[in-house]
């Protein structure tokens, strides 16, 4: 490399210089070489280029475009070797570090504006003490399957009135509808007859017993009486028990009533005067919410911590701040066989009526841990809530201060069931944790981390 600058080098200096010749060629004088080591140019070939080039202008630039890309590759290894270099420099300092989210067991603060907040789709939930040997499942209230009725036609019809409408507090034996049916009139038609029949075969029956008795006539009359009394009292008993079936009462037309068994609401009704019924067709539906169920799937590795007996504590998402005391009535012994889990029914009195079937509801069912229950504090949240940062469990604390979230590291116990998760250590009741929207906010997090070692 060293050769082919001096020979660039050499070449430009002998473009600046005339030549001497009228041909254009420069002349080469000859020098007297005295060093004990010096070199002829006829005894170096590296010497006679030089020589050459500097005497031939010609000759020097084709030798320019002839080396010219063995200069420019020399250039580009000496930038890569100068831009490594300082790469080096810079990933060796020790400003230079690994970047990775805020450390987990420092209080990290996070805050959102109320834009950013909707955004991210934050929610919260307080925290409520709880204890140890708690198993935590989710499920829907519903009606207490002995205290609720669903009120249909027996027979085809039309729905001449309508006497009740929903929210309407109801006896037992209560008209809701009056329904005309041309079943039913028939069916009383039937008894009526039925009623002629019997009361003319009782009296000729009577009769034949009395004749009978004063050897008038024989007995062949007398059974052939009783028979045709007892079959006219079978056809009015049937028509009597026909109706008793469909709900309606005796008397004559084709109209009868639609009554409720039980007490309560009317809490669901599809009735309108003039509409076509049947038995297909549910027209009310009468509860009594003084009680109710909530029933819960639990996965088949907790069957041997349920018992039937068991206390339970109901929280509904409608009423985060309210508990509600229930006990497990059915822990059931047979286990779906798609989704490894069994049913278990919790009933609850609702005398303040709160409760209201199809709300959501997290449920804690005390268990026993070796016959006897656990009292390590804990509280049981949503894994949703729960994120790894830095390598440890976090969840994000809400602060007094609105869109303010405070990153604390916690201990996780063992899995609670239905997307629920134990903390052991971390919370203290009554604090909001984030559960809908923690993730965002642990990106917020990591490019804030960013943005500092930045």
């Amino acid at each position: 490399m060293a050769r082919v600058a001096r020979s660039v080098g050499r070449a430009l200096r002998g473009n600046r210089r005339q030549p001497d010749d009228a041909n254009g060629r420069w002349p080469v004088k000859s020098a007297n070489i005295t060093a004990p080591n010096a070199r002829s140019i006829q005894d170096d070939p590296s010497m006679r280029s030089d020589a050459t080039i500097m005497g031939n202008p010609a000759a020097g630039r084709a030798f320019l475009r002839k080396r010219w890309p063995f200069v420019a590759g020399a250039l580009i290894v000496l930038a890569l070797a100068g831009w490594m270099l300082l790469r080096s420099d810079k990933i060796s300092s020790p400003t230079a570090a690994p970047v990775s989210a805020a450390p987990a067991d420092r209080d990290s603060v996070i805050r959102l504006d109320t834009a950013a907040q909707r955004m991210a789709g934050v929610e919260t939930i307080t925290v409520s003490s709880s204890t140890g040997g708690l198993l935590t499942a989710n499920g829907t209230i519903t009606y207490d399957a002995n205290r609720v009725s669903v009120i249909a036609s027996r027979v085809e019809g039309r729905l001449s009135s309508v006497r009740a409408d929903l929210g309407q507090v109801v006896s037992a034996g209560t008209t809701l509808a009056v329904v005309e049916s041309p079943e039913v009139a028939q069916i009383r038609g039937d008894l009526e007859r039925a009623r002629v029949n019997l009361d003319a075969a009782r009296r000729n029956y009577e009769r034949e017993q009395r004749l009978f008795e004063q050897s008038i006539t024989p007995q062949k009359e007398l059974l052939q009486a009783e028979a045709e009394f007892r079959s006219v009292e079978a056809d009015y008993n049937s028509a009597r028990s026909r109706l008793r079936a469909i709900g309606a009462s005796e008397g004559s037309g084709a109209a009868f009533g639609l009554v409720t068994p039980v007490s309560g609401t009317v809490v669901e009704r599809n009735a309108s005067p003039g509409q076509l019924v049947g038995p297909a067709t549910d027209i009310f539906t009468v509860a009594d919410l003084a009680g109710v169920w909530i029933t819960v799937d639990v996965y088949e590795g907790d069957v041997a911590r349920v018992r039937a007996g068991a206390t339970a504590t109901v929280i509904p998402t409608a009423l985060p701040n309210e508990a509600f005391t229930g006990r497990v009535t059915y822990a059931g012994g047979v286990v779906d066989p798609a989704s490894h889990t069994f049913k278990v029914r919790v009933e609850l009195s609702n005398a303040a009526l709160k409760l209201r079937p199809g709300m959501f509801a997290q449920v804690r069912i005390q268990t026993a841990t070796n016959g006897a229950p656990s009292t390590t504090a804990s509280y049981v949240v949503p894994e949703l809530a729960v994120q790894e940062v830095g390598g440890r469990p976090v969840v994000f604390v809400a602060t007094r201060n609105a869109g303010e979230y405070t990153v604390r590291a916690v201990t996780l116990g063992s899995r609670a069931g239905s997307g629920n998760v134990v903390i052991v250590d971390g919370l203290s009741a009554g604090e909001r944790i984030v559960t809908r929207g923690a993730f965002q906010l642990k990106a917020e997090l990591t490019k804030s981390s960013f943005s500092e070692e930045g």
